[in-house]
C-alpha cells in the first residue's frame, strides 16, 4: 500500500518532535493506493499545509492515475473539513470526446489569497501518438472543486503533441500562467517545444497573451519546457535543450507579459547553461531578481540577465550530490534544497547561503598540492604564492594564507599563499 509521507524540520536542520510521530507524517490515501506520490507543497496563512501529487486508487477501472491532494494540521494530523477525512481525488475528464483520462497528475500548487488552493499537472489519454494536455483543476477550501473555475472546476489546453505541465505562477491580478513542454514527432524527427499558456482568474485563455492564450518555441529550436517563475512580471521558464542521444544541457528563455520572447535576457532570451548535464526540475527568483534552478545533483544561480553568477559555488554551480530537486527560499533569501534518494526511502535537505561561498580554510602546514584541493573543495582557487623562512613550519608547507582562514569571498575568489623556505 503506498501513501504520501511528509518530515518537518526545525530550523537548525533536527527533526520538529512536535510534528506527527517524531517530525514525520505517513498517510495511507483512501481509496487504497499501490502507486503514490507527492510532487508539490505549499503553506496556508493559518499553518495548514496542503500537499498534491497523484495516485492510482480508483474506483474506477478506466482511470489508471488522478490528482490526489490532502491537507493536514499544524501537528501533522489530517485535516477532517478538508475533502473525505483530509484527502481528495480528482479523476479528470477527457477534453475530446468527454469520456475520463486514463491518467493525470499534479505537479504544482498554489493556495490562493482567498483561500482557494489551485494544483496543475497533466492529464494524459491512450491514443497513437500519444496525447494530453495541461489540467489546471481549483478547489474551495472545504476541498470540493469550484464551479466558477474553468468547466466544472478544471481547465484543459492542448498544444500540438504530448503536453507536459511542470510548473505555474500566479499574477498579482489573479490570472494563472502555467509552462512546461510539448512532444510530437514531425517530418522524420522528434521535436520539443517550450510550452505556456496564461489565463485568465475564471480559468478562461488569456487572449491578451501571445495567440490565443498559448505560447509555444519554434520546433526548429527543439527546446523543451519545464517549470517557471515571476521576475518583475516577466515569466523565465527553466527548459532544455538536446545536448546528443538522450542526454540534455539546461536552456532557460525569458519572456514579457505579452508573451513575446525578451531578446535582453541571455542570448536572444535564452540562456544556455552547456556546462551540466540534465533536466532543471525547479527554479525561484531571489528578491535581487537573481535566478535558481535544480539540475540533477547540482544548484546553478544566474544573474537577472541570465549570466551565469559566478560569486556562488564553482562559476555559478554548486554541487550537491543526486537526491535534490526542489527548491525554496526563506525570508532571510537563504536557499532550501530538498528532495529524496532514488529508493523513496529518505528524505534529503540542505540550506546554503545566498553567496560568497569561498569559505577559507585552515592550510597551516599542508602541502601546496593539498592546499589547492582543499581550496577547490572549499569553492575557492589559489593565488599567487609567496615564500619565506620559518623555523616551525617545514620546508615546502603553507604557513598562512590571505586572506585569513575562516573568511568567505564571492565563489572561485583567490587565495594567497603563503609557504615555507624552510628554517632560516
Amino acid at each position: 500500500v503506498a501513501g504520501f509521507a511528509l518530515a518537518r524540520y526545525l530550523p537548525d536542520g533536527s527533526l520538529d518532535p512536535s510534528f506527527g510521530d517524531g517530525g514525520f507524517v505517513v498517510t495511507n490515501l483512501y481509496p487504497p493506493a499501490s502507486y503514490a506520490f507527492i510532487e508539490a507543497i505549499a503553506l496556508q496563512v493559518d499553518g495548514k499545509i496542503v500537499v498534491a501529487g497523484t495516485s492510482d486508487g480508483l474506483e474506477s477501472e478506466n482511470v489508471l492515475h488522478q490528482f490526489t491532494l490532502a491537507r493536514y494540521n499544524r501537528n501533522g494530523s489530517l485535516d477532517s473539513s478538508f475533502g473525505t477525512n483530509g484527502i481528495t481525488n480528482t479523476a479528470i475528464p477527457e477534453p475530446v470526446d468527454q469520456g475520463v483520462s486514463r491518467s493525470a497528475g499534479a505537479y504544482a500548487l498554489a493556495v490562493l489569497p482567498n483561500g482557494e488552493i489551485l494544483a496543475a499537472g497533466s492529464a494524459g489519454w491512450e491514443e497513437f501518438p500519444p496525447t494530453s494536455s495541461f489540467a489546471l483543476a481549483r478547489y474551495t477550501p472545504d476541498g470540493s472543486l469550484d464551479p466558477t473555475f474553468g468547466d466544472g472546476g478544471i481547465a484543459q489546453t492542448m498544444f500540438d503533441g504530448y503536453d507536459s505541465l511542470a510548473g505555474i505562477t500566479v499574477r498579482r491580478d489573479g490570472g494563472i500562467v502555467a509552462t512546461g513542454g510539448s512532444y510530437g514527432p514531425g517530418h522524420g524527427n522528434d521535436w520539443n517545444a517550450m510550452a505556456l499558456a496564461r489565463y485568465e482568474p475564471d480559468g478562461s485563455l488569456d487572449r491578451a497573451f501571445g495567440t490565443g492564450g498559448t505560447v509555444t518555441t519554434a520546433h526548429k529550436l527543439d527546446y523543451g519546457g519545464g517549470p517557471s517563475a515571476l521576475q518583475n512580471g516577466k515569466i523565465v521558464v527553466a527548459g532544455s535543450a538536446r545536448l546528443s542521444g538522450n542526454d540534455f544541457f539546461p536552456v532557460l528563455a525569458r519572456y514579457k507579459e505579452t508573451g513575446r520572447i525578451d531578446s535582453t535576457f541571455g542570448t536572444d532570451g535564452f540562456a544556455k547553461i552547456k556546462r551540466v548535464t540534465g533536466l532543471p526540475s525547479a527554479i525561484v527568483t531571489q528578491s535581487n531578481r537573481k535566478i535558481l534552478i535544480t539540475v540533477g545533483h547540482s544548484v546553478i544561480r544566474l544573474l537577472p540577465d541570465g549570466r551565469l553568477d559566478t560569486s556562488v559555488g564553482r562559476r555559478g554551480i554548486v554541487s550537491l550530490g543526486d537526491g535534490f530537486s526542489l527548491l525554496a527560499l526563506q525570508t532571510d533569501q537563504k536557499i532550501l534544497v530538498g528532495g529524496g534518494d532514488f529508493d523513496g526511502n529518505a528524505s534529503r535537505l540542505a540550506r546554503l547561503i545566498g553567496g560568497n561561498n569561498c569559505a577559507v580554510p585552515d592550510l597551516r602546514g599542508e602541502t601546496v598540492s593539498k592546499a589547492r584541493a582543499a581550496l577547490e573543495t572549499s569553492y575557492c582557487r589559489s593565488g599567487r604564492i609567496s615564500r619565506r623562512f620559518s623555523s616551525r613550519v617545514a620546508r615546502g608547507r603553507v604557513i598562512s594564507t590571505a586572506p585569513q582562514r575562516g573568511a568567505r569571498l564571492p565563489g572561485g575568489a583567490r587565495v594567497e599563499l603563503v609557504v615555507s623556505r624552510g628554517k632560516p
